[in-house]
């Protein structure tokens, strides 16, 4: 059975990710015959291996002064309604919340892709599916779905135009299956060629989270709690179904009419981020992620081997793996991980080899969660230096 997903969402982090809409994108694609001529900028270049971790670290919770007056005076500066972060290192594992405090789980939006990724590479290590085999082997009336791979959706460069973006779906935000996204992703038409260029939409993740049911044979929220939290032995991490009620997650502030927001439910989103999370549980899967837990390390780093630039932003993405470069006095640092961000959320777990540590953090209301995560690791590394700096 075929799942059904969220339309309504306005954008999945960060702001200027979906920024662009029907108005100002390139104009349908021509037939799509013989070679394809790449639009846009080259893919960048693959990690080195040392940005990788070379080991894991166990979860045993710690208390830490710095780190949490960090948290309580970056929700305050951001004007945040509620922030939970989570910094595991050599060390072990610190958490901690900040402003409200309704619910144990957040829901996470785009970093939940990461799943849906790790249990399509999964597939494919066991052979029952191919990164060049065609979306049209599973889903019908996919616009130019017999050229589209299921590598291209992993990555976004597919051209389907995202579902989400749309005047009429944005005017009547609710459940739509897959067969309604795709109908409004072929009368939107293409953005450009499959392979051509990149462009982040949602669309090429709800069609995976449809291979996935297709395949697998059971709900996408089924498949991944098999094939990611029990696997990796995850505590705190859930998916959510059609019909969720939500009950144990945090409250979204109401949407920003004056910024364009529309309603969402996380209920609603699908594959293109089905995942609600403690701060604890999301950093582990980060961890179980890139250390070999869920697939081979092999497959791991292949998910960054063309890791394509994003718009303006200094980020890359891969096969549902993101690359950031993080301004630094000195020098630029590099993370490894996924954000995520909707109309009042927003979402990063990430990897930092300088550090040496993982970060996660989530909020609801205004702010950045990826500044909160550099202020996190930032005080943990002062604080490790003999000399301070």
């Amino acid at each position: 059975m075929r799942g059904v997903v969220v339309v309504g969402l306005i954008a999945l982090w960060p702001t200027q990710l979906l920024a662009q809409t029907s108005s100002d994108a390139p104009p349908r694609p021509p037939l799509c015959e013989g070679a394809i001529t790449r639009l846009g900028p080259p893919p960048l270049a693959a990690p080195v291996a040392d940005l990788w971790p070379a080991s894991t670290f166990e979860a045993t919770g710690r208390e830490d002064a710095a780190l949490d007056d960090v948290l309580t005076r970056a929700s305050g500066a951001m004007g945040a309604d509620s922030m939970g972060a989570a910094v595991l290192d050599a060390d072990g594992l610190w958490s901690g919340r900040a402003g409200a405090n309704d619910a144990p789980l957040f829901w996470w939006a785009s970093a939940g892709k990461l799943a849906v990724a790790i249990a399509v590479l999964q597939l494919v290590e066991e052979g029952a599916v191919s990164l060049d085999d065609p979306v049209s082997r599973w889903v019908e009336g996919v616009p130019l779905g017999e050229r589209i791979t299921l590598g291209m959706l992993l990555d976004h460069t597919s051209g389907l135009y995202s579902s989400n973006e749309a005047a009429s779906v944005r005017a009547d935000p609710r459940l739509r299956t897959i067969d309604e996204l795709v109908a409004v992703a072929r009368d939107e038409g293409s953005l450009f060629c499959p392979g051509q260029g990149w462009r982040y939409s949602n669309t090429n993740y709800w069609l995976l989270g449809a291979v996935l049911e297709a395949v697998e044979g059971q709900p996408l929220d089924q498949i991944l709690t098999r094939r990611i939290v029990e696997r990796a032995g995850l505590s705190g991490v859930r998916f959510v179904t059609p019909d969720d009620a939500v009950s144990d997650m945090q409250s979204l502030p109401p949407p920003d009419a004056a910024r364009g927001e529309g309603m969402v439910h996380p209920a609603w989103v699908g594959a293109a981020g089905p995942m609600l999370a403690t701060p604890e549980g999301a950093v582990s899967l980060l961890q179980a992620v890139l250390t070999g837990r869920l697939l081979p390390t092999e497959r791991v780093r292949s998910m960054l081997d063309l890791p394509w630039p994003m718009f303006d932003q200094p980020m890359a993405y891969g096969r549902g793996l993101m690359l950031y470069e993080v301004p630094e006095p000195g020098r630029p640092l590099t993370w490894i991980g996924h954000s995520g961000g909707a109309s009042g959320i927003k979402a990063a777990m990430v990897w930092s080899p300088v550090d040496q540590a993982y970060a996660a953090v989530v909020l609801t209301g205004p702010g950045s969660a990826e500044a909160a995560a550099n202020a996190l690791l930032r005080t943990r590394k002062r604080r490790q230096s003999p000399a301070g700096t």
